[in-house]
């Protein structure tokens, strides 16, 4: 039950289930950076750059093909505090079928990592430590 300006875990979950966009203000998300990296497919650069820095932001995965496993979407974008695209081509995709005042306001971060390495391969890893932690 409600008590002042208090409600329990219950009531503010089922208020969030209502929220039309609860996932983007989820208050369980907590106060880390919200950082979603995104590549083709979001499995193997994406995925490599979301597990990299997990520890340190509220991360996930995207991919700009329509079939990606988790196909960048609004909802995505209004979640992310930054877009981290792995190389321009995935920016250009994207910034073309979407309305430019959806991520008007984020920080966009565009590095140059090919296609070319499996999921944590050490030098996407490299490629990511070089190009996104000295932006």
């Amino acid at each position: 039950m409600e008590t002042g300006s208090q409600m329990t875990d219950q009531t503010l979950s089922d208020k969030i289930r209502q929220c039309k966009d609860g996932v983007v203000k989820n208050p369980y998300q907590g106060a880390d950076k919200k950082v979603v990296f995104v590549c083709s497919m979001g499995i193997l650069r994406s995925a490599t750059g979301a597990r990299l820095y997990a520890h340190k932001y509220n991360t996930r995965t995207a991919g700009t093909y329509p079939d990606a496993l988790v196909p960048l979407s609004p909802i995505l974008v209004a979640w992310a505090d930054e877009l981290v695209f792995v190389n321009k081509e995935n920016y250009l995709s994207f910034t073309k079928n979407i309305d430019r005042e959806l991520f008007a306001d984020l920080n966009i971060k565009v590095l140059n990592i090919p296609d070319q390495y499996p999921h944590m391969h050490p030098k996407l890893i490299e490629a990511f430590k070089e190009q996104y932690e000295d932006f």
